[in-house]
């Protein structure tokens, strides 16, 4: 017996094991009552968060904040806010409760929903297409979602190396590609989510992150990361609103269910 022949018997079990770890945990994660528990965990931290800490900031902050000035994550410093804490911990516990939501998502490529409705080319490359662009965006989605925690982790006043801003960038970057490609899979197959969602994720963000770079005056990038924050935010929105209606029906998870 070669050792590569007793390498691959050696890794085949460790391979298989965590193959099946992997699967038993998403499949816990994805249970619809841990993805609804998630999403309304979720839904009363980011923005009531955000909002909260907005108000202490441009009451009780030292230095002012102002929207059209201030960054968003100067909501995290001491120097604009005598509670940045709270952006922090927004960031943190919504980035862990958003995954079992992105993890739902991708159920809707899954092989089992993708069977083909006739033999044509033109449906084998939508199903194609459709699977590829779902799981670029997942993946993007899960990037954003990395980014969000290690915003809240690493805070202005805590960034070393300038850690603070590369996360940010990944969270925008992340969650912005992310709406692109899922609205790209909800545009070419409609299941549970209608056209109209996936084209508001196709051109809101995007757009929305091309104004930022251009930065037109007399806009300033500052109000106008706030802009693409809540174009990311309207999206996300109306996914979970349709999940949770939804999440309790086999419909959900069934390939021949058209929304």
């Amino acid at each position: 017996m070669s050792q590569k022949n007793s390498y691959i018997e050696f890794m085949n079990p460790i391979f298989l094991k965590l193959k099946k770890n992997g699967r038993q945990i998403y499949d816990k994660l994805t249970e619809p009552k841990i993805v609804k528990i998630s999403i309304y965990i979720s839904l009363i931290t980011f923005l009531p968060g955000l909002i909260l800490g907005l108000i202490i900031a441009i009451n009780f902050g030292t230095l002012g904040y102002n929207l059209w000035y201030n960054w968003i994550s100067d909501l995290g410093s001491i120097y604009y806010t005598p509670a940045p804490f709270i952006l922090d911990l927004t960031c943190i516990i919504s980035a862990i409760f958003i995954i079992p939501l992105i993890l739902n998502l991708n159920r809707l490529y899954s092989s089992h929903q993708n069977h083909k409705l006739d033999n044509s080319k033109r449906e084998y490359y939508i199903i194609l297409f459709r699977r590829i662009f779902g799981y670029i965006g997942v993946g993007c989605l899960f990037i954003g979602v990395i980014g969000m925690f290690f915003v809240g982790v690493f805070s202005l006043d805590r960034s070393p190396f300038d850690l603070h801003y590369y996360f940010s960038t990944s969270a925008f970057g992340g969650f912005a590609f992310g709406a692109f490609f899922t609205g790209l899979a909800i545009v070419l197959r409609r299941r549970i989510f209608p056209k109209t969602v996936g084209y508001f994720m196709i051109i809101g963000p995007s757009t929305a992150s091309i104004i930022f770079l251009l930065c037109p005056a007399p806009l300033t990038r500052q109000f106008l990361e706030w802009i693409l924050m809540f174009t990311c935010l309207a999206w996300y929105y109306v996914i979970v609103f349709i999940t949770l209606q939804k999440l309790n029906s086999l419909l959900f998870f069934n390939p021949d269910f058209k929304w």
